[in-house]
Order: C-alpha cells, then structure tokens, then sequence
C-alpha cells in the first residue's frame, strides 16, 4: 500500500476518506467577496478543502509576448494580502485553504508570509524542473498536478524533480489541461498507472462537463479529487466555468463521493444481517402444492416453491422429497423437518 501523505493533519491515501477539494481558481473574477461565496459553499457542500491561485501575472506573464493573455489574467487576479485574508476567512469557515503558486515570487509568499502547511503546483508548472526543485525544498508536502505531461518518462522527471529538492511527501493528481475534457480524452487508467509507478497516494483534478467522471475515478482509488467551482457555468471569461459544479451541485457531488466511498467498504457482517432480513421475505420456502394426508409419501409434485422465506429454503429440498408426512398439510401450508420422516 502506498504511504500516507498528511495535508495539515488530514491524512490522504488509501484507506482514507477522499480528499475534495474545489477550486475557487479564475471564476471569482478577483473580487474577494465572491470568493468569500465560494468558501461558504465549499464549507455547506463539506468539502475537505478550497483552493486558490496566487499568480503575479507581471512575472508569469509575458506582456510583450502576448498581450492578450496579460489582459487576459490581470483583472482575475488575487493579491497576496487578499489572498491572506481569504486564507483567514477559510479557517473561521472550518475549512481548509490552500493555494497554487504560479511563480516564485507567489512561492515565496505563501512559504514565509502566509506559512502554508503544504503547497500545490498546477499542470502549468509541472514541467518547469528549476521550480519544483524549489518547491520540493521547503520542507512540505506537495499536491502536484499532471495534465500537460504526454510521457510517463516526463512524470517520473517531474517527481524526482521534488524529490531532489527533498520532498517526500507528494501528492499526484492526474489531470487533462484541455477545457473541457471530453470523456474519451480523459484516460483514467492513468489514475491505476500511477499508482504501479509511484508509492504516493493518487488522486484526479477533473476538467469534464458534469461530475460523473471524478465519480468514476473515485471507484478506480483516487485519493483526491479536485473540482472547479463557479456562479455561472455559461460565462465565457474563464474556462474553469464549464467544467465548474455550482454550488448546488457541489453537494450532490460530495455526497455522492461519500455514497461510493461507503459502497466500497468491505463489510459483510453488516451485510450479513442485512439479507438475512431480507431473505425472509425474498426468499422462497417449501409448501404444500396440494392437500398432503397423514403417511403420505411427499413427491416433488406435491411440493411448490413460494415466498416468504419463513420456512425450508430452495436448498432443503432434499431433506423433505421421498419421505412420508407425518401430519396432514393443507395446500399452501409451510412443509417443516418436523412434518417428515
């Protein structure tokens, strides 16, 4: 079994609940209160965790390069005191905060300002050695997405890229960077793969439309599910926004998370005791098909199978056909061992 990984102080793995996180990412615009929104409804849904970016678009943007996603990504933008006191907010809430940092310069806050328990690296900058080796230095637990790897060569370059840095305690998501993934696209074997390459628990950050695939990859052993948030799912300004749960939503989704988590449980005492009451009703007995006399020999022809399941089962058959009845049976009356000899 892989190792646990302790995510201030929740443990994730197998044999763990699921950890969920939904991402606040881009569909708060910026605007703290909004954000705020979506703490609370994390916190009603009963999620594990909120998440979300610190980017200082000067230093992760080109604006020469190109412009457009400059502009693109300026106004969405969070700075690191409003991220600091969404972070305050979380803790009030009863929920768990935490944040992708794009940049160094976000790193940095988020390790010595805000003195984060564990730190996330998004798919954009999975591929970036240097940085990971920086991130994997400061001593805490790291959730690392994969969703612009094309290799398993290249996953196994970015893990050891942490671990040279000193992390031991990693966190892998598989993820597609296409919005939205289509469902053909979505490879969830991958979850299973990683799990044969690594002994890190293996979790899923899901950007398909609805929520029935993280379902699936729930039942495949994720450990970790990361959904994206939003108010309005048809607003073109983020991608998150299709792939998004409403808050409405995200309930359903957890629930139905914690209902497979409970299917997969292996209890069969419980189980046990659960079909012995059903098979009372469910469950045929051996009756009398006709009126059965005192000495007479019981033939399979005199003999029907009905519910309840009150008396002799399907099974007992043989402990009743051939031998003479010791008593006078109606038709439809129970046919007991007692009744024969």
């Amino acid at each position: 079994m892989a190792k646990k990984v302790l995510l201030a102080g929740r443990a994730v793995g197998e044999g763990e609940p699921v950890y969920i996180v939904s991402e606040g990412g881009l569909t708060n615009w910026g605007d703290v209160q909004l954000a705020k929104k979506q703490i609370d409804a994390a916190a009603i849904a009963k999620c594990d965790a909120i998440k979300f970016q610190a980017q200082t678009t000067e230093v992760l943007i080109s604006r020469k390069v190109s412009p457009y996603w400059y502009d693109r990504l300026k106004y969405k933008e969070l700075s690191h005191d409003e991220l600091a006191k969404l972070y305050t907010y979380a803790k009030k809430r009863g929920i768990q905060c935490f944040i992708t940092a794009h940049t160094e310069v976000d790193l940095d806050f988020l390790d010595k300002e805000l003195n984060a328990p564990f730190f996330k690296v998004g798919s954009g900058e999975s591929l970036n050695l240097e940085f990971l080796e920086s991130v994997g230095s400061r001593g805490k637990p790291v959730v690392i997405s994969f969703g612009l790897h094309k290799t398993e060569d290249e996953v196994r370059t970015s893990v050891a890229a942490l671990e040279r840095g000193g992390c031991r305690e990693i966190v892998i998501l598989h993820c597609n960077t296409v919005y939205p993934t289509p469902p053909e696209k979505s490879d969830l074997r991958m979850i299973t793969r990683y799990k044969d390459m690594f002994d890190y628990p293996i979790g899923y950050s899901d950007h398909t439309v609805g929520w029935h695939i993280p379902l699936a990859a729930v039942a495949l052993g994720a450990s970790m599910i990361e959904k994206h948030q939003s108010f309005d799912k048809t607003d073109t300004r983020s991608f998150d926004c299709p792939v998004s749960t409403t808050p409405e939503e995200l309930v359903v989704m957890v629930q139905q998370i914690r209902d497979i988590e409970a299917s997969m449980e292996h209890s069969s005492r419980a189980r046990a005791a659960e079909l012995d009451a059903a098979r009372k009703w469910a469950r045929q007995s051996i009756v009398a098909a006709v009126d059965v006399r005192k000495g007479e020999v019981i033939t399979r022809e005199k003999i029907a199978l009905k519910r309840p399941g009150t008396g002799l089962g399907p099974d007992k058959l043989d402990s009743v056909l051939g031998k003479k009845s010791l008593r006078s049976i109606a038709s439809d009356e129970l046919i007991l061992e007692q009744d024969v000899e």
